[in-house]
């Protein structure tokens, strides 16, 4: 009998909080009947590590409920043993997400006709994980799974293989081939014995790595838990090319951005947020899963552009805004946009007025003519503000306004052109027809607006679901506002693949081209990069590193 065999944790599952430390600090948000002070969370956290460690010291095999038959750490408002027990393993169904390629694996070895084993060193129950990986469609029936808590018996030292190997009736080890990530658990102790191993690297990519080396953190680790939660994602997600750049850069970057403005306007008393087709399509959508966060705060989508609020019909145009409450007496309201001259706000708040109505508030990433200043409604704006603490970096970021305003927001929507009445009188935006779509250039947009809009959803409910909303300033200021220029100032290679198919307005050309362009070096050279919108990108991106770099000391492509 063949034996295919694999270790459960960070091999067929994942943790959206990463390791297993980041584990705790999700955990101390919960483990409380009221918030508590920060230095009561941070002893709990330590208090329940220290534990396992003592027990480790003295038995290497116990239990969850070992674990907490130990703990003598108390506070009033700290949840009963009982409950925290179950609170834990809660929380582990929770975070835990399956790995989509060692699914396929264990499926490809259970066709082949192998025998199906699971294995790990835990203080989980046999029971519990079953459960858990019949949920995530790896165990099936005729399997078996073995963990080191009940068998008496650890990986590591390659007790809990001979354990498994007398359970199971094998006469050796010469047919069995395991599959885990420890290099001691899952590779040295078994291939000692004559297991034929294989090594499971689940890594991080530059940008979470990157992370997870500057965590300094003294409290709750978040830098650390959003690396965990990018890798989780890509992990349990049918990948291609536009995940990782959607992970790391674009949804770090809205969700914290929409958050925060969304709790400035619950602050202001702004009572509704429209946001602006089609560059706030995505900032809409994030915004729909934050109602509950902001309660106070409604979002609506709004038909709006230029050609509509300058050359449309007044009569249908003020009954629109009416009929979505923009027009208004009685309530404070705001526009959302990614980037804008203030023209729209403007002509806006000044149309309104006329009528009789409240101006409009105006909430942007980026207002580009900043010398108008003292011509626009109120306003706020979140890279002006980014440019006290990022300026040097936001210097590459504002000029490509085409990769975060198109790219970023990517959609493939009609443009608004007017308003009218329909049959029934009620006043309805008038679009483009689809063959005048000014976004039909963009290659596949539909599909991949949906994708980008999937990934940044899923995105936006595990950091609601761990708890990292109340360190949403942290994660602008010093996860996603850093990432995103560092990106802009020398872009890494591994996010790069995603622009090939991303096609925009070549001025140079007087064409459409892929906004990184993926030639040969003789294409490259005669045209300097050129050929591609971000000439930096395409020099990066079709250049060994250390030549890239060698070329930028010199030139500032």
């Amino acid at each position: 009998m063949k034996i295919s065999s694999f270790d459960i944790f960070d091999t067929c599952l994942v943790r959206k909080c990463g390791t297993p430390e980041n584990f705790f600090d999700v955990f101390s948000l919960r483990a409380f009947e009221h918030e508590p002070p920060e230095w009561a969370r941070q002893e709990f956290v330590a208090a329940r590590r220290l534990t396992e460690q003592k027990l480790w010291a003295e038995n290497p095999h116990y239990t969850l409920e070992d674990i907490w038959a130990e703990m003598d750490w108390s506070h009033p408002f700290l949840k009963s043993k009982k409950e925290l027990c179950e609170l834990e393993q809660e929380l582990e169904r929770e975070m835990l997400v399956s790995v989509l390629t060692m699914r396929d694996k264990v499926n490809e070895c259970r066709k082949s006709g192998d025998k199906i084993i699971f294995i790990s060193d835990m203080y989980l129950s046999a029971a519990f994980l079953i459960d858990v990986m019949r949920a995530h469609g790896f165990y099936q029936e005729g399997d078996a799974l073995y963990v080191s808590c009940e068998c008496h018996a650890a990986k590591y030292n390659g007790e809990l293989f001979r354990y498994v190997k007398e359970k199971e009736g094998l006469s050796s080890f010469r047919h069995w081939h395991h599959y885990g990530d420890n290099k001691q658990g899952d590779y040295k102790a078994p291939k000692k014995l004559g297991i034929k191993c294989t090594l499971i690297n689940h890594a991080y990519t530059p940008y979470q790595q990157q992370w997870i080396d500057n965590d300094y953190s003294l409290g709750f680790k978040y830098p650390s838990i959003l690396a965990g939660l990018g890798r989780a994602l890509h992990y349990c997600t049918e990948w291609n090319t536009h995940t990782d750049f959607v992970l790391d850069i674009i949804a770090p970057f809205y969700c914290s951005l929409v958050c925060r403005m969304m709790r400035d306007a619950e602050q202001r008393g702004i009572k509704r947020l429209y946001f602006c087709a089609r560059d706030a399509w995505p900032l809409y959508c994030i915004a729909g899963k934050l109602k509950n966060q902001f309660p106070q705060v409604g979002v609506q989508y709004l038909y709006v552009s230029r050609k509509s609020l300058y050359e449309g019909e007044d009569k249908a145009k003020i009954a629109y805004f009416e009929r979505i409450g923009l027009a208004t007496m009685a309530d404070k309201v705001a526009i959302v946009d990614v980037r804008s001259q203030g023209k729209t706000q403007r002509f806006l708040s000044d149309f309104l007025m006329n009528k009789g109505y409240k101006e409009v508030f105006g909430y942007y990433f980026e207002m580009y003519t900043l010398k108008e200043m003292r011509y626009f409604n109120p306003y706020y704006c979140e890279a002006n503000h980014a440019y006290l603490s990022y300026h040097a970096g936001m210097v590459r970021l504002l000029p490509n306004w085409q990769l975060y305003e198109d790219y970023f927001s990517m959609n493939n929507f009609p443009k608004t052109i007017d308003y009218a009445f329909d049959e029934n009188h009620v006043s309805q935006p008038v679009f483009t027809r689809e063959d005048d779509n000014e976004n039909s250039w963009q290659k596949n947009a539909e599909y991949w607006q949906k994708e980008h809009e999937t990934l940044t959803l899923k995105y936006l409910d595990s950091l609601i679901q761990l708890g990292l909303m109340k360190y949403v300033d942290e994660i602008f200021e010093h996860i996603a506002m850093p990432t995103l220029t560092q990106f802009f100032v020398y872009p890494h290679k591994h996010y790069l693949s995603a622009l090939t198919q991303f096609y925009a307005y070549n001025g140079t050309f007087k064409k459409y081209s892929s906004y990184v362009d993926q030639v040969s070096w003789l294409k490259l050279i005669f045209t300097n990069g050129r050929s591609g919108i971000w000439r930096r990108a395409t020099f990066i991106y079709n250049l060994p590193n250390w030549l890239a770099r060698i070329l930028f000391v010199f030139h500032k492509k």
